[in-house]
C-alpha cells in the first residue's frame, strides 16, 4: 500500500472550511481597502467633490428643468442622488471639522435652526403617517414629502459653498443660471417663431404657453440678476451692459410667452424689493445709477420687436388683459375653487395637517384631465394642508429671519460686490417665494432646490461679509 494516499476523516470538510476562510479574508481585505480608499478620497477631495456635484445639479436643472430632474438610476432620481452625495460629503466635512454647521452671525444661525427644525418636524410628521399605516403605495407619499426634504439644500449649500472663495462660487452659480437657462429658452422661442413643432407639456391645454412653466422661474431669476447688474454695477463696461440689456429683454419675452401672469406679479415684487433694499435715497440712485442710454436702447428694441412679433403675440395679449379681472379666466377660477377646497381640507386637521399620503384628488374641482398627482398650485396652502399650522409657521419664520439677514448684509456690506450679490439673492428669493403662492414651486425639485439654495448662499454671504480672508475676484469691477 506504499505510495497510496488515504483520505483522512474530515479532510474534505476541512478543505472547504479553509477555502471559505480564504474567501472571507479576501472579501474582508477588499472591503477594508475600499473603505480606506473612499475615506481617503472623501477626506482629501470632499470639498471639491461636493462643489462639483452642486454645480452639476445647478447647471443641469437650469438647462433642462423637469426633464433633468426625471433622470433616474433605478428607483432614485438624479436630484435625490445628488442630494445623497452632498449629504455624504457634508457629513465628512463636519466629521473632519473642516466645516461648521452653525455660522457665527446671529440671524444666519437662527435661519439654520429654523431650516433644521422644519426638516425634523416634517420627518416626524412623515413618520407618524408611516407608523399609522396610512401609506398604500409609498412612492407618491415620498414625492409629496419633497416639500420638506428639499429644504436641506439650505444647509448643504451653506456648508459646501463656504470658504475663502465663497463669493466667487455664488457669482459663478448665478452666472451659470443666467447663461444656460437663457440659451435653452432661446431655442424654444426660435422654433416658435419659425413655426417648427413645439412641445411644451404633454398635459398642457393652454395654447398660449410657449415657454414651459418649469422654465419660467429661471427666466425670472435671470431677469433679476441682469437688472441688478444694470442697477448696481456702475463700473461695468459698455459691452457688459449691452449684453445685460439683451439678456434682460430676452427673459422678459420668455416670461411673457410663458403665459404666467403670476410670474409678472412675482417679478414686479422682486424688482420693488431690489429698489428699496439698497441703502441710499431713490432720487440719488436714479440720477447716479440708471444709464438712460441703455433705457432708450431697451425701449427701441422692445418697439421693434413688438412690431416684428405682433402677429405671434395677439393671443398672449388677450390673456394678459384678464389680469384686472382674473376670475374671468377659467384657469384662475379653477385655482380659486381648488384653494377653497384645500382650505376646507386643512380645517379637518389644523395643527398637524393631513399628512403626505393625501394627493388632493377630491379637492380638484373639475377632473377634466387625468394626472399622476394633484397639487393646488399654491405651495404654502399645500404645506398648510399637509403639515398644519406648525409646518407653515416654521417656513414663514425661516423666510422672515432670512429676509432680515439679507437686509442686514446690505446695510453693513463691506464691499460693492457684497451689495450686488446680496441684492441678487434677496430679490430672487422674494420673486420665487411670491411665485410659490400661485404655482407648484416648493414641491418640485427644479424649483424648490433653488428656493432653498438661495437661503444657503445668503447664509454663506453673511458669513463672508467683513472677512478679510475672503478673496474678491478682480473681474467683478469689470464685468459686474
Amino acid at each position: 500500500m506504499s505510495g497510496s494516499s488515504v483520505a483522512r476523516p474530515g479532510s474534505w470538510t476541512n478543505s472547504i472550511g479553509e477555502s471559505a476562510v480564504r474567501v472571507w479574508d479576501t472579501i474582508w481585505g477588499i472591503t477594508l481597502l475600499s473603505i480606506g480608499t473612499v475615506s481617503y478620497v472623501l477626506s482629501t477631495y470632499s470639498k471639491s467633490m461636493s462643489r462639483g456635484v452642486l454645480f452639476f445639479l445647478v447647471v443641469g436643472t437650469a438647462a433642462f428643468t423637469r426633464d433633468f430632474s426625471k433622470l433616474r438610476i433605478g428607483p432614485l432620481y438624479i436630484t435625490e442622488i445628488c442630494m445623497a452625495l452632498l449629504l455624504v460629503n457634508v457629513g465628512t466635512l463636519l466629521a473632519q471639522k473642516k466645516a461648521a454647521l452653525l455660522p457665527a452671525n446671529r440671524l444666519a444661525r437662527q435661519t439654520v435652526y429654523m431650516v433644521i427644525a422644519y426638516v425634523i418636524y416634517g420627518a416626524l410628521r412623515f413618520g407618524i403617517d408611516l407608523a399609522s399605516g396610512a401609506f398604500g403605495d409609498l412612492s407618491p407619499s415620498l414625492r409629496n414629502f419633497a416639500i420638506v426634504y428639499y429644504a436641506s439644500f439650505s444647509v448643504l449649500g451653506w456648508v459646501v459653498i463656504r470658504g475663502p472663495d465663497s463669493r466667487a462660487v455664488i457669482r459663478a452659480i448665478l452666472t451659470a443660471i443666467v447663461l444656460v437657462s437663457t440659451i435653452a429658452s432661446l431655442w424654444t422661442v426660435i422654433k416658435y417663431i419659425l413655426g417648427l413643432p413645439l412641445w411644451v407639456d404633454d398635459s398642457e391645454f393652454d395654447v398660449t404657453k410657449v415657454i414651459a412653466g418649469h422654465a419660467v422661474v429661471f427666466a425670472m431669476l435671470s431677469l433679476l440678476v441682469e437688472l441688478n447688474v444694470l442697477w448696481l454695477c456702475k463700473t461695468a463696461s459698455g459691452g457688459r451692459r449691452f449684453i445685460s440689456v439683451i439678456v434682460l429683454l430676452l427673459n422678459i419675452l420668455y416670461i411673457y410667452l410663458s403665459g404666467h401672469r403670476s410670474a409678472l406679479i412675482a417679478c414686479g415684487i422682486g424688482i420693488v424689493t431690489m429698489i428699496v433694499s439698497v441703502k441710499s435715497p431713490l432720487r440719488d440712485r436714479l440720477r447716479s445709477k440708471v444709464r438712460w442710454r441703455w433705457v432708450i436702447c431697451a425701449l427701441l428694441i422692445v418697439v421693434v420687436g413688438s412690431y416684428i412679433l405682433s402677429s405671434h403675440l395677439q393671443e398672449f395679449t388677450l390673456k394678459y388683459r384678464t389680469m384686472l379681472d382674473p376670475l374671468a379666466e377659467i384657469n384662475a377660477a379653477w385655482r380659486a375653487a381648488y384653494w377653497l377646497n384645500v382650505f376646507a381640507l386643512w380645517r379637518s386637521a389644523p395643527i398637524t395637517g393631513v399628512g403626505f399620503s393625501h394627493d388632493f384628488y377630491n379637492e380638484e374641482p373639475l377632473h377634466v384631465y387625468p394626472f399622476e398627482h394633484y397639487d393646488p398650485h399654491n405651495s404654502y396652502l399645500a404645506l398648510l394642508a399637509r403639515t398644519g399650522v406648525c409646518g407653515l409657521l416654521l417656513v414663514v419664520a425661516t423666510v422672515f429671519v432670512f429676509s432680515r439677514l439679507m437686509i442686514q448684509v446690505l446695510r453693513h456690506a463691506g464691499s460693492d460686490q457684497i451689495v450686488f450679490l446680496a441684492s441678487c439673492l434677496l430679490s430672487c428669493f422674494v420673486t420665487v417665494g411670491t411665485f410659490a403662492s400661485f404655482n407648484v414651486t416648493l414641491e418640485s425639485p427644479y424649483h424648490a432646490i433653488f428656493f432653498w439654495l438661495i437661503v444657503g448662499m445668503g447664509i454663506t454671504l453673511a458669513a463672508s461679509n467683513g472677512d478679510a480672508n475672503t478673496a474678491v475676484p478682480p473681474e467683478f469691477t469689470e464685468a459686474g
